[in-house]
């Protein structure tokens, strides 16, 4: 992962959950809960990565409503800042969870078997994968391993923010996002400021031809509450 990316995402690492929910007015609350919604899978035990998994909300959120139904998951919650680790395995020690364990791991080189994963997921890590140093290449990187590590059938989820296709939501979004500048500003603006750049410059259509042609199939996205959040799942 970029070092540079690493870095920025260190800085803010004590308040980034809570500019999470103040920037999105708790949205990114139900944002994760949609997501968490597409990880449940018809069997009762299965084993799921979190890849770039940062504070860790997305996989307590899959692994909550897992328990409320029922079911046995085994959770890896990997990221490449040891900072954004750090504060996960706080909320992980503080909810006395036992089935997640916590990683560092590079997105690009997966350190798990081939066909070994029943899900993998993931929360706002797709822009930091397109415009780290190697840009789509290492965009590439990801879908690949993601492909690799998941086993025949396995599913993949990922949340993310983009542009909205709506014109009247794309004229919310710019009133938005200078929002999110001001108060980003108030702690890290150069990193809000790289932030509003990427979900402005994502290419989902790029995106999800990268997946088909990686093998994926039956992809499906879906645009949340706003516009600017989507979903995109998919199988192997």
């Amino acid at each position: 992962m970029d070092e540079e990316i690493n870095e920025m995402f260190s800085r803010i690492s004590s308040k980034y959950d809570f500019m999470n929910h103040l920037m999105s007015f708790n949205f990114d609350k139900s944002w994760r809960e949609e997501a968490a919604k597409e990880a449940m899978l018809p069997k009762k035990r299965y084993t799921v990565l979190d890849v770039a998994a940062g504070t860790g909300d997305l996989s307590i959120a899959v692994n909550r409503m897992a328990q409320g139904r029922g079911k046995d998951v085994h959770i890896y919650l990997s990221d490449f800042n040891k900072d954004m680790i750090a504060v996960a395995e706080q909320k992980l020690e503080k909810e006395g969870t036992r089935n997640i364990k916590t990683e560092i791991v590079n997105a690009f080189r997966i350190a798990h078997k081939s066909n070994s994963l029943d899900m993998l997921i993931s929360g706002f890590g797709l822009r930091s994968f397109a415009f780290s140093k190697g840009g789509k290449k290492n965009l590439q990187k990801f879908i690949s391993e993601s492909y690799r590590v998941l086993k025949p059938k396995g599913k993949i989820v990922l949340l993310d923010m983009a542009l909205p296709e709506n014109e009247f939501q794309r004229i919310f979004f710019r009133l938005y996002s200078i929002l999110m500048l001001t108060m980003g500003s108030f702690v890290d603006r150069s990193t809000y400021e790289w932030l509003v750049r990427t979900i402005k410059a994502f290419d989902k259509k790029e995106f999800i031809d990268m997946m088909k042609s990686s093998g994926f199939r039956n992809i499906k996205t879906r645009s949340l509450a706003s516009g600017i959040a989507y979903l995109v799942t998919a199988e192997k």
